[in-house]
């Protein structure tokens, strides 16, 4: 697994100062143009705290990578990096076309393509919500928005 400050700008204070039940939003940005990044690399963006609902995630390309990039992004288990689901939340989303993409607008096309398409509730602080290149890239820069509310203590 790759670390994730090589990567990944941003610093989780939206959800460590969000006052309980209040919804947040976590920005993170990729920049692959100034750290490549390998195929098959997974990315940690964010653990997931017990009582947490993640209803949204809003990936903006800025950059697009000049050839073929697809992303996967979903929870793995802390303990062990192993998948819970890869994809989770995207499964193959262009990294080479300067475009917004959100979870829940994929549910509009197509229900059964996205597991967590309306969202997931973490009731135990043991998952973390990561990228996974199915793709090398050393041009691509985007920005990933995770959107949820912390509803236990």
């Amino acid at each position: 697994m790759a670390a994730l400050t090589t990567y990944v700008k941003g610093d989780g204070d939206a959800l460590r100062n969000n006052a309980l039940g209040m919804r947040f939003v976590e920005k993170f940005t990729i920049d692959t143009a100034t750290t490549n990044v390998a195929d098959s690399a997974i990315l940690k963006l964010m653990d997931v705290p017990a009582d947490t609902y993640i209803e949204d995630i809003v990936v903006e390309v800025r950059t697009a990578e000049g050839g073929t990039l697809t992303l996967d992004i979903g929870d793995y288990l802390i303990a062990t990096e192993a998948a819970v689901d890869a994809d989770g939340y995207f499964d193959g989303l262009n990294g080479n076309s300067a475009a917004v993409s959100t979870v829940r607008a994929q549910l509009a096309e197509d229900t059964t393509a996205i597991a967590y398409a309306e969202g997931k509730f973490y009731s135990s602080h043991n998952s973390f919500i990561g990228i996974l290149f199915n793709d090398a890239a050393d041009a691509a820069i985007f920005d990933v928005y995770i959107i949820g509310t912390k509803l236990g203590n």
